[in-house]
């Protein structure tokens, strides 16, 4: 009988026994950190020649500039456990074994979160500390206000992000396309959107844009923003939303296809 444990555990073991999940994790969390640690010593030395000292949602914000890096890879890496299936062909077999389809996608996003954000929670902590033992004196604390929370919402953001390409992936089955679509819902639109909203509605929109609302997750006091963004809890509400909402339309279109 095919319970949903076992299709949890079956997509457990296709995740992890991937050599590649592991080596793509763990290049992009080592990247992720010796940039915060680069950009870091970039901050100090330009305060050492007379810059001002950065304020406390630039020093913390200087720690995870990388993490915008770190969600296009996690997108990338959501939209391929999907398409990678139908590109080998292996969804056949998987639909086969369960019929009604939804516990796979369920299954899927569920081993996706446990295996990404433990790596992004170390991530994201390596990043600050890192960053602040090279920024000194000028740098923030864990005790700092604000700190703790953008911590946890840089670990987070791009696990949602990971889940928005899994649902991307799910809707569109095909790699590439699945992949071009996620840059440009990530990076583009929102570059193109900006100008093209009159200035209130520009305002308003952008802050429920995915890239935005992922950056004011770790962001402290809405620093690094050109405009005014929710407060971190409202925009990790809005970036669950987005993930709800494509898992939710790439399960339906699973659900009545074929595979």
């Amino acid at each position: 009988m095919i319970t949903f444990p076992r299709v949890l555990s079956s997509e457990w073991g296709k995740l992890v026994s991937l050599r590649s999940t592991w080596i793509t994790l763990g290049a992009a969390a080592v990247l992720a950190v010796g940039l915060a640690g680069a950009i870091g010593y970039g901050v100090h030395h330009a305060v050492e020649g007379d810059d001002p000292p950065p304020a406390l949602s630039e020093a913390v914000g200087s720690a995870f500039l990388p993490i915008d890096f770190f969600a296009l890879v996690f997108g990338v890496f959501g939209v391929l456990q999907m398409t990678g299936e139908y590109g080998s062909g292996l969804i056949r077999a998987t639909l086969t074994a369960v019929p009604r389809r939804w516990p796979v996608a369920v299954a899927k996003a569920v081993v996706q979160t446990a295996v990404t954000l433990p790596v992004m929670a170390v991530t994201a902590l390596g990043s600050f500390l890192v960053c602040q033992a090279f920024l000194g004196d000028d740098g923030a604390s864990l005790g700092d206000p604000g700190v703790p929370g953008a911590i946890v919402g840089a670990a987070f953001s791009p696990v949602l992000v990971g889940l928005i390409g899994l649902g991307v992936g799910m809707a569109l089955r095909h790699t590439a396309g699945a992949i071009t679509t996620l840059v440009a819902a990530l990076f583009i639109i929102p570059v193109l959107l900006g100008p093209a909203l009159p200035g209130d509605m520009e305002e308003n929109a952008m802050k429920y844009v995915p890239t935005v609302a992922g950056q004011a997750m770790y962001s402290v006091g809405g620093g690094g923003q050109p405009f005014e963004t929710l407060s971190p809890g409202a925009s990790a509400a809005v970036m669950v939303g987005w993930a709800a909402l494509l898992l939710t339309g790439g399960v339906a279109l699973l659900l009545r296809r074929d595979a």
